[in-house]
């Protein structure tokens, strides 16, 4: 079997099907090739997926935004997520948190996400935040923020979550929001303060941390930027063959594998079956939605 990751090795999707294909493998004693196809916002890996067999031995580690927000934000996508992609079962969640760096906080007085956004709401000032590129699912969040609050926020789009962090880091930004498996390690360390989380309910991995659920006075009540991850086949694949990856997927569910994914900021999370995790889809799409219309974002 191959798993194709979208991305280049090294990164937290590689991390994802790398664990899992491990977990897998000894569970159901299926080898399995990690093919990480990066390049082209993703669409490379997602069309080695959509042109692959339909019997299973080629699948793909996609993440929430290639079945919601990518081909909305394309003036012609190359694929149809609904008509082109089987999604089987859900792999992980994930959430965007927002940092900052304690020297920042303390020479603008940011004692909690609540005074960031005072501060970004006073006339003649703007918060300066960095995402891992336009239409990342940072840049919606920034987005969706920034209408709903009313602060000033210039989103700065670089060329990965690198060197935004970087920025962060050395001061020429003033706040990131990033996935957690890249900011944990400089949060423990306290380099980085954690604020929020873009999830509506704070997260299991940082039960300290508000999320936005806790911000309904600012308008933020009910934005909800959870990522996930499903293992997706090509279109036209046998019920029976996405069942029996199912049933393989949950028997690789187990708690060393939860423990590996927490360490790297991520929270295991399978559905019963093929049918919920398109349900899902279903049923988060007019949120990836809205904040595509929100942010403009566009990909060439």
């Amino acid at each position: 079997m191959r798993w194709v990751v979208p991305f280049p090795a090294g990164g937290s999707a590689d991390a994802i099907a790398r664990n899992w294909a491990s977990s897998y493998t000894a569970a159901t004693g299926q080898a399995i090739v990690i093919d990480n196809r990066g390049g082209a916002n993703g669409l490379l890996g997602i069309q080695a997926v959509k042109e692959a067999p339909a019997d299973g031995s080629v699948l793909g580690v996609l993440n929430v935004s290639f079945f919601t927000a990518l081909p909305l934000m394309m003036a012609k996508a190359p694929y149809d997520p609904a008509r082109d992609l089987t999604p089987i079962a859900r792999l992980v969640t994930s959430t965007v948190v927002c940092c900052v760096t304690p020297e920042r906080a303390k020479q603008n007085g940011w004692t909690n996400f609540r005074s960031l956004i005072e501060w970004g709401r006073k006339p003649g000032r703007q918060l300066t935040k960095g995402s891992a590129g336009n239409g990342s699912p940072a840049h919606l969040l920034i987005a969706s923020v920034a209408k709903r609050t009313g602060a000033s926020i210039l989103h700065v789009p670089y060329r990965g979550g690198a060197p935004a962090l970087a920025d962060l880091l050395g001061g020429q930004i003033d706040m990131a929001f990033d996935f957690m498996p890249a900011l944990m390690p400089h949060i423990a360390t306290g380099r980085l303060i954690p604020l929020a989380v873009g999830s509506r309910d704070r997260s299991p991995l940082m039960p300290e941390v508000p999320g936005m659920g806790e911000f309904a006075d600012l308008g933020l009540g009910d934005l909800d930027l959870q990522s996930w991850n499903a293992l997706t086949g090509p279109a036209s694949m046998d019920p029976a063959t996405v069942r029996a990856i199912t049933q393989g997927v949950k028997r690789s569910a187990t708690p060393e594998l939860a423990a590996r994914l927490k360490n790297a900021g991520l929270v295991l999370a399978t559905t019963d079956s093929a049918e919920a995790t398109r349900a899902l889809i279903t049923a988060e799409a007019p949120r990836w939605k809205e904040m595509v219309q929100v942010s403009g974002a566009k990909i060439e």
